[in-house]
């Protein structure tokens, strides 16, 4: 079958929908597919790429051209399924890889009314995009959780039929119990000494929750250690690391002692499959799609995105953390080959 994957950026290394899509691309590739992955940029070998060049300056103009590029080819050449994830159509499937703007915009960032956020050309384009999308599609809606059908269900009133939920996929040669053999040397090699060691991933601290984690750490019973992955580098302080982007996310799964995200909205973060993955569970909050993977009490904690309910949940599971091998065994099912051949279940 003749597929084309659609989304501005595609690849490793690039972020979670990225990822995802790189992911997918190459899945479908193996399983004999030919496929075409139409991108402003591409870094997976093995496909087609058909380059959707972004033009102009600022968000309006990038989102825009993209929009009228992927058309353009979509009408150009012929595919037996289209396959979007990224605002764009039209399309059989499209999967909502992106936070749902229409949800953001009134959670709203830090600042500001929200109604007049929505009157901002960026948000108004982004919006039309949005709905202009959703409305192109010939298939059905994939929502990477349930949280995300039951919004796309309320801010767009699309039947509950159209939208099928399909958890995302974990890459499990990367991501499993090996590195936990090594857990006493990386440990070390992390400078976690005596202490037990919280691990925060993401760049977008404050839709993340990032400043919720660094209220608790100081409250903790034990003396505890915040590792932060992503974003800016900083300086170290008391009880709490910045180490920037870091590569082999892995390898901090095994050295620490639980995943903590408790972020305003995520659809579904990606860091969550991987951490139970890897054998680390994981405190996040009810705002997050992937909560929906975690066994609550067994592989983790689902919590409320304020500072006591998730110091309640931190200080539980460093009391009586859940054994590696039950967190892996919660998310086994969930291969990129399954999630494959789900998503070809729906044509």
């Amino acid at each position: 079958m003749k597929i084309a994957l659609v989304r501005q950026r595609v690849g490793w290394g690039l972020g979670g929908a990225e990822n995802y899509a790189a992911s997918c691309a190459r899945e479908l590739a193996r399983q004999g597919h030919e496929v075409t992955v139409i991108a402003d940029y591409c870094n997976l070998p093995g496909v087609r790429f058909l380059r959707a060049p972004v033009l102009g300056r600022g968000s309006v103009a990038k989102n825009l051209s993209f929009f009228l590029m992927v058309r353009r080819l979509l009408e150009r050449e012929k595919f037996d399924l289209v396959y979007t994830c990224a605002r764009t159509g039209p399309s059989d499937f499209l999967r909502v890889s992106d936070p749902l703007h229409a949800v953001w915009i009134k959670l709203g960032y830090r600042y500001g009314n929200p109604r007049l956020r929505a009157l901002r050309l960026r948000h108004r384009t982004i919006l039309w995009l949005e709905k202009k999308s959703l409305q192109e599609v010939r298939r059905a809606v994939i929502a990477n959780s349930n949280l995300v059908k039951g919004q796309l269900q309320e801010a767009y009133g699309l039947d509950s039929g159209r939208v099928k939920v399909l958890y995302n996929g974990v890459d499990f040669r990367r991501f499993n119990l090996g590195l936990r053999r090594r857990r006493r040397e990386l440990r070390k090699e992390y400078r976690i000494v005596g202490k037990e060691a919280l691990l925060f991933v993401g760049s977008d601290w404050w839709r993340k929750g990032l400043d919720l984690a660094l209220k608790i750490v100081p409250k903790l019973a034990h003396d505890s250690l915040l590792l932060v992955a992503g974003g800016r580098a900083r300086r170290a302080r008391k009880n709490v690391r910045y180490l920037g982007n870091v590569r082999d996310v892995e390898r901090l799964y095994a050295a620490t002692d639980a995943l903590v995200l408790p972020t305003r909205y995520d659809p579904f973060a990606n860091v969550v499959l991987e951490a139970l993955a890897c054998g680390l569970p994981v405190v996040t909050s009810r705002f997050n799609g992937a909560a929906e993977v975690v066994r609550q009490g067994e592989t983790g904690f689902v919590v409320e995105n304020t500072p006591e309910s998730l110091l309640r949940a931190v200080s539980g599971l460093l009391a009586s953390p859940p054994s590696s091998e039950t967190c892996h065994r919660s998310v086994a099912h969930l291969t990129w080959e399954n999630h494959v051949k789900g998503l070809l279940s729906l044509l």
